[in-house]
């Protein structure tokens, strides 16, 4: 069992405790408070001059597919010479060595859900890692966290470029479409195949009994129905149809926001916004819709017109109306490892200080469905721990250490990675 003895603790979910204790086991955080006793044989962690804090959580990111120091044309984030690509798997890409993981660390990120890039109109599976380890199907959270989508300027410009289908917002949602009632038409031709394979078992029984009385001397054996060609697109689609994961659908422009939600309703499936630029224009459809958000990057250059009213209000407003909303860098657009600065600076421009904690925390962990395990410092969740220099949002605060499942796995004095 280890012990950490605190200055401060900031739970997220419940009121800050002054020179409280964390205790961990196994992993896990056993108990978060002040008053009891800690246990003689405890590990001592002594950080009565530290904040601690939940390890953070980025849910929209692309370190370890989007590499540093290795040049674009060797980058593993977009498949580019398909518009419709949801059979491939993020995780077949992600490289838990690349520096992007080991900044993240340093940043006190502990959870990181990676994306393939925005290039397809439908562009693959996502996977929930945390940011420690060596073998990526040892870090994995969810293997499938989502089903990454693009609307808007990205599929068009990418395929526009060849002279391919889409170069139009109009071809994005035809292209869509397409894949959705394919998908369905799959998924119905399985369920008439299944529902004519068990008439068949009954039927077979039915023959061996009759046969094996000798009743009927015309009798004929029943024919086992052909089974249906197994087809991966439409198999990794299923998964949305069955609501068990969302459509993550990058959108910054509000037109495009208000169809990527006209889509899910159409075939009744989950969908987030990610980036959601314009989302404060359009909060109170937000709300109507239940529409989970995650805001940005906003510390940026406008590189494109869908980013021209780009603002920092965004997250604040969002907040205040009663959006999920979560925080991103959009890594590595932006430097996922300074995402308490990006929540600082929500904060200057409206959003509550208790939100500024919850939507680098907490918020990302319910977004994901992971909100029992992730995101809180609570008894029973992961021990994923940040031991900051001071408050998490003060700009001079340092991650001084970092644990993850109650293993140490950064310490500023020992690892300084800029």
């Amino acid at each position: 069992m280890k012990a950490i003895l605190c200055g401060k603790i900031i739970p997220v979910t419940k009121e800050p405790i002054d020179n409280g204790h964390i205790l961990i086991e196994k992993g896990k955080i056993k108990a978060v408070g002040k008053g009891f006793d800690v246990p003689k044989d405890a590990e001592i962690i002594d950080a009565k001059d530290k904040v601690a804090f939940p390890g953070l959580i980025d849910v929209h990111c692309h370190a370890t597919v989007f590499e540093e120091e290795i040049g674009l044309g060797l980058q593993d984030g977009n498949e580019m010479t398909d518009p419709i690509t949801p059979h491939i798997r993020v995780l077949d890409a992600i490289n838990p060595m690349e520096k992007g993981l080991r900044r993240a660390i340093s940043g006190g990120l502990t959870t990181l859900c990676i994306a393939p890039g925005s290039a397809n109109v439908v562009g693959g599976q996502m996977t929930t890692i945390k940011t420690h380890g060596k073998i990526v199907d040892e870090m994995v959270l969810q293997e499938y966290a989502g089903m990454k989508c693009a609307f808007g300027e990205n599929p068009k410009r990418v395929y526009g470029g060849l002279n391919r289908t889409p170069s139009t917002r109009m071809g994005n949602l035809g292209l869509f479409r397409q894949l959705m009632i394919e998908t369905q038409n799959y998924m119905n031709k399985w369920s008439a195949y299944e529902q004519k394979l068990k008439d068949y078992k009954e039927e077979l029984k039915e023959y061996e009994k009759k046969k094996k009385e000798g009743k009927d001397k015309d009798l004929k054996k029943p024919q086992e129905p052909t089974k249906p060609d197994v087809n991966i697109k439409y198999e990794a689609m299923i998964p949305v149809f069955k609501r068990q994961v969302p459509l993550r659908a990058h959108a910054h422009q509000a037109n495009d926001i208000v169809t990527a939600v006209r889509l899910a309703k159409e075939f009744g499936v989950k969908i987030t916004i990610e980036h959601c630029t314009h989302g404060h224009q359009i909060i109170d459809f937000l709300v109507k819709n239940k529409i989970p958000a995650i805001v940005g990057p906003t510390f940026g250059f406008r590189t494109k017109i869908e980013l021209k009213d780009m603002t920092w209000k965004t997250i604040g407003e969002l907040y205040k109306a009663g959006v999920l909303v979560a925080l991103t860098a959009d890594h590595p657009v932006v430097p996922l490892q300074f995402q308490t600065l990006y929540a600082a600076l929500a904060m200057r421009e409206g959003l509550p200080r208790q939100g500024a904690y919850e939507v680098i925390t907490i918020n990302g962990a319910k977004i994901l469905g992971l909100e029992k395990r992730i995101g809180s410092l609570e008894a029973d969740k992961d021990a994923d721990i940040v031991l900051f220099t001071g408050d998490p949002l003060d700009i001079q605060s340092k991650a001084a250490k970092v644990f993850i499942n109650g293993e140490e796995v950064y310490d500023m004095e020992k690892e300084y990675l800029f």
